[in-house]
């Protein structure tokens, strides 16, 4: 199995998590598991995540797995690997023929994530986002994050969408960048929310410049180790927890279901675990990564 993941091992926490998730769980049906990571945030990497794709089916590959940055990329080299027998299967759905995919409740987890910031907050709170790049979980995400403010009272002060509030690297330098942004133009907010835990990490510094950490309350996505940890020491509010090892262990299932019992592959679409908010009120239910998948290396696929 080929997994074409979207960034190179180290630049995120979650992603990285959810690799370790899917070659965990393909591990225990001897199942081997190998990636390729065409970076989305370079200007040609659509072109890379075609020659990823086609990579892997002349490779000889069984299952392709696509983490889908745009929906309708890279058609044509995934209907190139299905020409030559490949499954192709997606981490969100795409706009052309796959045999399956996985999809995240994006919107709802923003909608959960706006609702546990209100409970912190004051009605009509001051509040800011910290948007995310253009990629379709992202997008359900802000989408999500701003019904969900706009239902739960408070008073959305910035435009996400707006290039000088929006993180497109998607690392904790965007988010530092991002938020000196929001801080600069709005002297006064009572809560943020970075989209990601990453932004988040980058967050934490911008306040720390402005010699504002402390006044504004945040909650972000994704669960991570260091998201948790900043919990811990009461300088982060909360992270929405969508278990994203266990989102790479739900695809991991699928394909042991096809490739090891001969369940068929015919277009299913499959929802991924929803989580939970971890707060200082609810952090003992938090379970390491390492301690929910065995952390195996991670390794490339030869070409």
């Amino acid at each position: 199995m080929l997994f074409v993941s979207p960034m190179a091992y180290g630049s995120n926490q979650a992603v990285d998590a959810l690799g370790h998730g899917l070659e965990s769980r393909l591990a225990a049906d001897g199942i081997e598991c190998r990636l390729s990571f065409p970076d989305f945030r370079g200007e040609n990497w659509i072109d890379g995540y075609g020659r990823a794709v086609r990579a892997g089916a002349d490779a000889g590959v069984d299952v392709i797995v696509v983490w889908v940055i745009d929906a309708a990329e890279p058609a044509e080299a995934v209907a190139y690997a299905r020409s030559k027998g490949v499954k192709v299967v997606t981490l969100e759905k795409p706009r052309y023929p796959v045999d399956a995919s996985v999809v995240y409740p994006n919107f709802n987890h923003g909608v959960y994530m706006a609702e546990s910031l209100a409970g912190m907050l004051h009605p009509g709170a001051e509040v800011a986002v910290v948007g995310g790049p253009d990629v379709v979980d992202d997008i359900e995400l802000m989408l999500g994050i701003t019904h969900g403010v706009q239902w739960a009272g408070l008073r959305l002060v910035n435009d996400p969408e707006d290039p000088r509030y929006k993180n497109t690297t998607d690392v904790a330098e965007g988010g530092r960048e991002k938020t000196a942004n929001i801080l600069a133009d709005f002297p006064k907010l009572d809560g943020l929310i970075p989209y990601n835990d990453e932004t988040m990490l980058g967050a934490v510094q911008a306040l720390e410049e402005a010699g504002r950490l402390g006044e504004v309350t945040m909650v972000s996505r994704n669960g991570t180790p260091k998201a948790v940890d900043l919990i811990r020491r009461g300088v982060h509010h909360g992270t929405w927890d969508p278990d994203i090892p266990g989102i790479g262990t739900a695809v991991g299932d699928l394909l042991a279901r096809h490739l090891v019992h001969g369940e068929p592959l015919d277009g299913q679409v499959f929802v991924s675990p929803i989580g939970r908010m971890i707060t200082a009120d609810t952090i003992d239910a938090w379970v390491p990564w390492e301690q929910r998948v065995t952390y195996n290396e991670l390794k490339e696929l030869d070409t």
